[in-house]
């Protein structure tokens, strides 16, 4: 028998992150064009915006409806600012020859946006009176930016808003190339849509067609062009990151709500090979969004409001197909269509998808019942290392033309122990959860995890009325659990259906209300938390029987009325197969239970053991002993922000508080188990206007009269905006100098003085970033080893970082996938592919998981791949579609900054503390994407009413 070789072992000698920055005293001067908002029509649209009832902000017009409305419609335009007091509004190359698009946005935006009050006044007359642009030549610099008096990089808005669309245009027009699927025959690179933000994308074209079990769609690749700063760092940065775009290929049967305040909403690429309005552009990509109504056959597609009042007055009125007819029959807007006569090809029209989309699977027979079967998208997200550094590597000469040069690689801060801390938790407690059920085999499934998985000894069973009782023992904890047949309490209820939107929601809060009403007759509340796993059918289930889905009320009735937590499982009911496979669909342990079946209840049942309390001891900080951590999770609920202030103290207590408000004066600080009650009574709420008590709900979570060691983690992606704490801004985060949330940095007037460690004893600060569009990928690199292991064995995971190889032997590991893949819009999916290699990468690399410092106090920190990731490193996506099915793993950082700290701390150990945090948890062993505190706020937003 040969003796399999061993991977080629070597010790990464830095951690190279993806980014690009501009050369010291480089330029890239630019010749265009700007124009300034008309000054006669400012006053009238801010007079107009004062006397709006619903305006919010009085004082600031809402142009980020304009800018948008104005990038999707008008491709000439290369930026759109939305300071309409600036020089420049509007930047192009050439001057419009045709201002009729940016009349009608104008329009479209005042009367929807701006004044909707003032329906008797003729907007589109004034507008059109009013815009006569002055267009100027300029000549910015891409690559201007100062710097900031904490060190950070400050670009300019032209570096901000133009230079990903720049590189985005110089990579297409001169036929740039990765070396991989690109180099197909027929393949090429388009401009993506414009982005208010400045980033811009290049789209790889035409899309693959994939089919896999009934299911179809296409996809594509695609660069994304962004500028970024990093605090201290005084060097314009630029990521430039591959994506993967999913597109339907069949009938939408269900797209899913993102709040519970807005309705559903889609988004239609739209792809014009000669432009998309006048026939003479680059071949570009245009963003259509749509908003969404009902699910399968009695879904509706509308667009947007302000776009239909445009569509039928632009200069091509037939560039925007209608939205249902799209949603109908995608497979025909999917297809080429050729030109008639003089007229302009119309363009092809495209679903973009997103997660929790279903659609039609493309099977000519249906159920028994009549109905079809939906399914989701074949094809599989994320990429793998070796397309990422691919990417890197091929751009890296093409953008030092520009001026811009990778960045070199940082360098690992190295652990003490690579083992993580020993999770403890409270002996001893036994914690009370109910199963509300109607299928035996679930009850069978529960016991199962409760006895082989959890490792809980079945001692007692009991009888409470119709309710069976059991009891698991076990030497940390304990678990007793009752067994509760709901019944018809648990149906769904008809939805209202009453024309009038007032009395449809009188309707539907009445038929709530009686609901809740039973479900308290029934379950009165229990002495001390009770936690509640409901087996409930799917969203799906109740929208096509028209019912109205319980799980929301459930959440929102049974903690406060009957001191319930809840959690939702799906019903056991499917039998195991053991020659599928797929091994989850095996039978756990020679049982009549499904493994995934198992790893699902699994999971709920250590979450709700999560919200009952189990929470693990907080480890020590520098080797003394722990310290409180607290953080302030601030949740949205529409007009309003829900503040949660969250601690885990020295005892191992965990403890929530909410800001009081004018029903609830007082909010105590109060056990982490009662808080999802108070959130779902509708406490906690403070206007979003409101930032003077939201400053001050800041402030005291910071504790400034206490003296305690406490460390306190800030995130930077939702206190730093709004003005709600503006030192935790790139621009304006100084070292060991705090200013209070709420404090002005951009005042010339009132200069604040800083606080000091010394003046805040005990009191340390973290500031992380989460934002994935700010922060960059992270692997390791090293010499390239002598030879090299193929890359399509499996590799371990859960290792620090997996031994690094060169591409020569990844390249092995290139075949293709199970499932066809068509190399073209409408091609056959059994067709054969080739598979292209992509170029060598001269050196080893693999992927790395630890905190790595990018400077004195900023850190860069990756989690380990996670156990459900198993596609070797050197399998591309990138090489041919033969992949595109299966799912790549981003190894996205998280920015850490040691923001302030007390006299002999060491940066890098808080670091790698923070880091712990995202892997400290009871409830998972995988690796969250915020630390645990904060990740426990997010968990708790579910209960908000």
């Amino acid at each position: 028998m040969t003796e399999r070789p061993k991977r080629p072992k070597i010790s990464f000698s830095g951690i190279q992150f993806p980014l690009f920055a501009a050369k010291p005293d480089e330029w890239w001067p630019c010749e265009l064009h700007s124009a300034a908002f008309p000054s006669d029509l400012l006053p009238r649209l801010e007079r107009a915006w004062a006397s709006n009832p619903k305006a919010r902000h009085k004082d600031r017009l809402p142009t980020w409806a304009l800018t948008e409305l104005l990038l999707e419609l008008e491709p000439q335009l290369l930026a759109v600012s939305t300071d309409l007091r600036a020089a420049t509004w509007l930047r192009a190359m050439l001057p419009l020859a045709d201002t009729t698009v940016v009349a009608l946005a104008l329009e479209a935006w005042v009367c929807g946006h701006v004044a909707p009050h003032q329906a008797d006044v003729p907007w589109g007359e004034v507008i059109g009176e009013a815009l006569k642009l002055q267009w100027k030549p300029a000549r910015p610099d891409l690559l201007e930016r100062g710097v900031r008096p904490n060190g950070t990089a400050e670009p300019s808005e032209a570096a901000y808003k133009m230079l990903a669309t720049f590189l985005a245009a110089s990579w297409v027009d001169r036929d740039r190339r990765l070396g991989g699927r690109d180099t197909d025959q027929g393949s090429s690179w388009i401009m993506g849509p414009a982005s208010p933000d400045g980033d811009r994308s290049v789209f790889l074209w035409p899309p693959t067609r994939l089919s896999r079990g009934g299911e179809q769609g296409y996809s594509t690749h695609y660069l994304r062009f962004n500028v970024v700063t990093l605090p201290h760092d005084e060097r314009l940065l630029l990521r430039v990151v591959p994506h993967v775009a999913r597109m339907a290929a069949t009938q939408p049967a269900y797209i899913p709500r993102r709040s519970q305040y807005e309705p559903a909403t889609a988004t239609m690429l739209l792809y014009a090979p000669s432009g998309v309005l006048r026939g003479t552009e680059r071949a570009t990509l245009l963003r259509a969004p749509v908003t969404v109504t009902g699910v399968k056959d009695e879904m509706r597609w509308t667009w947007k409001p302000g776009l239909p009042q445009i569509l039928s007055r632009l200069p091509s009125p037939d560039l925007f197909p209608l939205p249902d007819q799209v949603r109908k029959d995608p497979a025909r807007y999917t297809s080429p269509s050729e030109a008639g006569g003089d007229q302009a090809p119309k363009p092809r029209a495209f679903l973009l998808h997103s997660t929790g989309y279903n659609y039609f699977k493309d099977d000519e027979d249906n159920n028994d019942d009549g109905t079809r079967e939906t399914g989701g998208h074949p094809t599989g997200t994320g990429f793998q290392p070796i397309d990422h550094l691919t990417v890197f590597e091929a751009l890296a000469p093409v953008l030092e033309e520009h001026h811009l040069v990778p960045v070199t690689p940082a360098a690992e801060v190295k652990p003490r122990s690579r083992r993580l801390p020993k999770t403890r938790t409270k002996a001893g407690v036994e914690y009370p959860i109910e199963l509300w059920h109607a299928t035996p085999r679930t009850a069978d499934a529960v016991h199962l995890v409760l006895t082989r998985i959890l490792g809980l000894e079945h001692t007692t069973t009991a009888h409470d009325g119709d309710a069976v009782v059991g009891c698991y023992r076990g030497n940390e904890f304990s678990v007793r659990l009752r067994l509760v047949k709901p019944g018809l309490l648990l149906a769904g209820w008809p939805k209202a259906t009453d024309s009038d939107p007032d009395k449809r929601r009188r309707a539907r809060q009445a038929a709530l209300e009686e609901r809740a009403r039973l479900w308290q007759d029934a379950f009165p509340p229990e002495d001390r938390p009770v936690g509640c796993l409901i087996e409930l059918e799917g969203p799906g289930y109740y929208k096509a029987a028209r019912l109205e889905d319980p799980k929301k009320p459930l959440k929102n009735a049974l903690p406060p009325r009957c001191n319930r937590l809840v959690q939702i499982i799906k019903p056991v009911n499917r039998d195991p197969n053991p020659d599928a496979k797929s091994t989850g669909l095996h039978p756990f342990e020679n049982t009549e239970v499904r493994k995934q079946d198992i790893e699902r209840i699994t999971a709920a049942l250590l979450d709700l053991l999560r919200q009952l309390g189990r929470l693990p001891t907080l480890p020590p900080l520098f080797g003394n002993a722990p310290l409180e951590v607290s953080a302030l999770w601030l949740a949205h609920a529409g007009p309003h922000f829900v503040p949660m202030l969250l601690r885990m103290r020295t005892d191992g207590t965990a403890t929530g508080q909410l800001i009081p408000s004018q029903n609830h004066p007082v909010e105590p600080e109060i056990p982490l188990e009662l808080l999802p009650a108070a959130l779902a009574e509708g406490r906690g709420k403070v206007k979003r206007t409101d930032q003077e008590t939201l400053a001050r709900f800041l402030r005291g979570a910071l504790a400034e009269d206490d003296t305690h060691h406490r460390l306190f983690i800030a995130r930077a992606a939702t206190l730093r905006n709004k003005g709600f704490w503006p030192w935790l801004s790139n621009q304006h985060i100084t070292a060991d100098a705090l200013v209070w949330p709420g404090v002005s940095l951009t005042d010339p007037g009132a200069v604040p003085v800083p606080r000091t460690p010394a003046s805040l004893p005990g009191l340390r600060i973290v500031r992380v970033n989460d934002d994935n569009d700010e922060l960059p990928h992270g692997f390791g690199i090293g010499p390239a080893p002598e030879s090299a292991e193929p890359a399509a064995d499996i590799e371990d995971a859960g290792d620090r970082q997996d031994q690094a190889e060169s591409h020569l032997g990844a390249a092995q590991g290139q075949g293709a996938a199970d499932d066809g893949a068509s190399g073209g819009v409408g091609g056959d999916a059994a067709e054969a592919e080739s598979v292209a290699v992509l170029p060598e990468l001269p050196y080893g690399w693999g992927r790395f998981s630890g905190v790595a410092r990018w400077n004195g106090r900023g850190y860069l920190a990756i989690n380990p791949r996670p156990d459900t990731s198993q596609l070797p490193k050197g399998v591309s996506k990138l090489s041919g579609p033969g992949n595109d099915s299966k799912n790549g793993q981003n190894p996205t950082s998280l920015h850490i900054h040691a923001s302030f700290l007390q006299d002999g701390d060491d940066p890098d150990q808080l670091a790698l503390y923070v880091q712990t945090l995202r892997r400290f948890h009871t409830h998972t062993s995988k690796a969250t994407r915020l630390p645990m505190i904060l990740h426990l706020g997010k968990l708790l937003e579910e209960y908000i009413l």
